[in-house]
């Protein structure tokens, strides 16, 4: 599924806009204009600050629905069995019974299924990272409350993509806020965080989102999976089926595969639509996931369904608790603005190269 997300900001002192993660179609932002001085008096503060819509599009990863058939026998003759005729009688001889002891082996207990629940509404960011908040002019440059806006002299504009160290924090504040709404543990990003590539960061913010809901992580990337990633990536689209990387069937025998697309100007932000703000937010103008159509919709949830591993009714995915599953991340500038690209397969058989793991590489950096 795709979600967007980057409005664009006026070349004006006080633009703003609400950032918008999802489809590849362009964003209007409504903009409050207030003209960029010419003399010696210059406006201190913006107070006012419009937002603009999310969209998002509607299918998460188009898989097939077909359940695997199998053949009721194998088309051969049932064999004709013939009894032979005795040749010897044995007769009978008495043995005394021997008396034993029974033990009982215990019940097997079987662990329990895993399920996850989502919350019953979106979840609105705090602080919000999808506004400017109020902005100032000091020092001949203009800032704003949220440290992801850029600010010049004469300007301020959303960045097309940042890993910056205070918006980071800005965003992660907000996806903590929603943990706690969700009665989920906060999220604590690895010591490596900023030394990592974009697709390294979207795998460990998958890994952490799954784990922190006591499912098991996804083992790491493999590179036929971000080939197919990447190419999505570069065109703002899903993910399909990867080739090259040997695909099983999930337990219900549908293709072992989910992903989702996203635009926004960091992988904290996208995975904040994807997972905090994915459902029916009171009438179509404000839900950002136009596949959710009503309240109670199959496609509301869905983004954060399918990278969590089920989303049943709506689209196939690989199973919230698999053990064996791995990824493929893709990330690309186009047209200015980032595109992000997960994909998840199950491997048939043993099991693929990875080239990232979250063994290897993102456990020995966490607390």
């Amino acid at each position: 599924m795709s979600t967007t997300a980057l409005p664009a900001m006026a070349n004006v002192v006080a633009p703003s806009a609400r950032l918008g993660i999802g489809t590849t179609t362009t964003i209007a932002a409504t903009t409050t204009t207030m003209v960029a001085p010419t003399t010696t008096t210059i406006a201190r503060r913006v107070t006012h600050v419009a937002k603009v819509v999310v969209v998002r599009h509607s299918h998460v990863v188009a898989a097939t629905s077909n359940r695997n058939s199998r053949p009721a026998s194998n088309g051969s003759p049932s064999p004709t069995t013939t009894t032979p005729p005795p040749t010897t009688v044995v007769t009978p001889t008495t043995v005394a019974p021997t008396t034993t002891t029974t033990i009982k082996s215990p019940p097997v207990t079987k662990a329990p299924a895993l399920s996850i629940s989502n919350p019953s509404a979106n979840i609105a960011p705090s602080p919000d990272f999808l506004a400017p908040g109020a902005c100032s002019f000091a020092s001949g440059l203009w800032s704003c409350a949220n440290p992801c806006v850029v600010g010049t002299a004469t300007a301020l504009s959303w960045p097309g993509y940042t890993n910056g160290a205070a918006c980071t924090n800005y965003i992660l504040q907000a996806i903590n806020n929603a943990r706690a709404i969700e009665g989920v543990r906060p999220m604590v990003l690895p010591s490596n965080w900023f030394s990592l590539s974009v697709p390294d960061q979207l795998f460990v913010i998958a890994d952490l989102e799954r784990t922190a809901r006591g499912l098991p992580p996804y083992l790491g990337i493999n590179d036929a999976l971000s080939a197919n990633a990447q190419h999505a990536a570069a065109s703002n689209s899903d993910p399909s089926i990867a080739a090259g990387f040997p695909m099983a069937n999930d337990d219900q025998g549908s293709a072992g595969f989910g992903g989702a697309w996203s635009g926004g100007y960091a992988v904290l932000a996208a995975d904040y639509i994807w997972m905090y703000d994915d459902t029916w937010g009171g009438t179509a103008a404000k839900t950002s996931n136009i596949a959710c159509t009503s309240a109670g919709s199959a496609g509301c949830w869905a983004h954060r369904d399918e990278l969590l591993g089920s989303d049943p009714g709506y689209n196939q995915g690989v199973g919230l608790g698999c053990t064996n599953c791995e990824m493929g991340t893709g990330f690309a500038m186009v047209n200015a603005k980032a595109s992000y690209v997960d994909l998840i397969e199950i491997p048939k058989g043993s099991l693929p190269p990875m080239s990232f793991t979250w063994a290897n590489n993102v456990l020995p950096e966490l607390p």
